[in-house]
């Protein structure tokens, strides 16, 4: 059973890491070169709440597996199992709390400036601040998310765990 559950969580390290790069380097980029801002904003909005979902799940896949393989101390030394337990934690619940409060605070921010925008005046400056703190805010956590869960892929190998 443990060869199945590291693979396992290779799969999910591995998954989140993907996603993470594949959104950030590709799939963002183009999608605002490609289609106008309106759509693309659209757009943005339905994937977010999936791509940080998967982000949720991949930490629970992780937090169960990583709970198994630390039940065997020859697979999984104490203090690398440990770290990866907070790891996990604090990056699945960074992607939580950009799901659950983040993200639906920025979707109500571009809903309020829209219509503003569309009838030729301008939008609440500090609609439009707190906007871009926020968007700056949810990069700078993506960014530490791909960093956590690098270093979770590290402690794999410092821990002999493949």
């Amino acid at each position: 059973m443990v060869p199945f559950v590291k693979w396992f969580y290779l799969l999910a390290l591995s998954v989140w890491i993907g996603s993470i790069v594949f959104f950030s380097a590709v799939v963002a980029p183009t999608v605002f070169k490609t289609l106008p801002s309106d759509d693309a904003a659209k757009l943005q909005r339905a994937i977010f709440p999936r791509y940080y979902l998967l982000g949720l799940v991949c930490a629970a896949v992780g937090i169960v597996c990583v709970g198994w393989l630390l039940a065997d101390r020859a697979w999984f030394g104490k203090w690398p199992g440990i770290l990866s337990l907070l790891l996990l934690a604090s990056t699945g619940g960074t992607d939580g709390w950009l799901l659950m409060a983040v993200v639906p605070r920025l979707n109500e921010l571009r809903e309020r400036k829209t219509p503003v925008i569309g009838s030729g005046k301008l939008p609440e400056p500090h609609w439009e601040k707190e906007w871009k703190e926020l968007h700056q805010t949810s990069v700078q956590l993506n960014f530490a998310v791909l960093a956590g869960v690098l270093a979770l892929l590290f402690l794999v190998v410092f821990a002999r765990v493949a």
